[in-house]
């Protein structure tokens, strides 16, 4: 399997296969409602558009110049794309990194304000 990349479509990317550890999932969210009537009949609303993936990328070690990149795509809600292998690098995803807080807010001991760790958690648009 190739690299695992995220970062502005024509320019750079943070190659994540390095820094992501364990842990790493995926989910399919689909806007779907279950309704079940009182005589026991299930009724179930999906809708269409409001279908969308979402990544969580436990990271560690990941450098002070990548985590300034990172936090900057998360503050300016920057559309990214999400290679989940480089051999295969026309299949991707357009995404954006959400969440309430930026994804790296804490230090790998020793390393103080070298070497961070963090989350990043990503959903297409």
């Amino acid at each position: 399997m190739g690299d695992v990349l995220l970062g502005v479509p024509n320019s750079s990317y943070i190659i994540f296969s390095n820094i992501t550890g364990y842990g790493y999932n995926f989910t399919h969210n689909i806007d779907k409602k279950d309704m079940r009537t009182k005589g026991g009949t299930l009724f179930t609303y999906v809708t269409a558009t409001g279908n969308f993936s979402r990544f969580s990328l436990p990271t560690t070690f990941v450098s002070s110049s990548d985590v300034s990149i990172i936090n900057s795509w998360f503050s300016t809600a920057t559309d990214l794309r999400f290679i989940e292998s480089n051999d295969f690098p026309n299949s991707y995803y357009t995404v954006r990194i959400t969440g309430r807080v930026e994804p790296y807010t804490s230090f790998n001991k020793p390393y103080f304000r070298q070497y961070y760790k963090g989350s990043v958690v990503i959903e297409t648009v």
